[in-house]
């Protein structure tokens, strides 16, 4: 299948990411040849719908979070302001609403509060994030692409912790 990764490219989602597309035997495109599916494993800006939408099966973002629950930036750290027991390491469609799209892959984390937030997402969720992707597009490529409807009234949107 090929493959268009989009985000930064020094981050270690990113990085992951690519070495497991990698490893499953995909083509990573560049931006002038046309994917079938595009990853976003850590999105930190708004893309352009035409670049969300130009692939054939769409784009997959990946977020931090259990999804409708915690949209919105600083995911891990609000779940750790908030005491959550858990949090997720959810793939979704991307859509024209921010974090709103379908469902396509969600694993539930436990937190583990003995870690910081930036050690617990490299040593937890970084590894749900890869399970879970590999899942989806496994499901995209025999031809399952699942996508679940996000339950809107369990919906909530936190804003950015500096």
């Amino acid at each position: 299948m090929r493959i268009e990764l989009l985000g930064n490219n020094t981050t270690s989602a990113y990085i992951e990411a690519r070495k497991l597309l990698l490893r499953m035997g995909h083509h990573l495109v560049t931006s002038t040849e046309l994917p079938d599916i595009a990853i976003a494993p850590l999105l930190t800006e708004r893309l352009a719908e035409e670049r969300l939408f130009r692939p054939l099966y769409g784009t997959l973002i990946f977020h931090p979070s259990p999804l409708p629950y915690g949209r919105g930036a600083s995911a891990i750290r609000w779940a750790y302001r908030r005491k959550e027991p858990v949090t997720a390491a959810t793939w979704f469609w991307a859509s024209k609403r921010l974090d709103a799209g379908d469902i396509c892959e969600q694993e539930v984390v436990r937190i583990d509060y003995t870690l910081r937030p930036r050690e617990f997402y490299e040593r937890d969720i970084l590894p749900a994030m890869l399970r879970t992707l590999e899942r989806a597009v496994m499901g995209v490529v025999s031809g399952n692409v699942r996508k679940v409807p996000q339950i809107e009234k369990y919906a909530t949107y936190d804003a950015i912790i500096k």
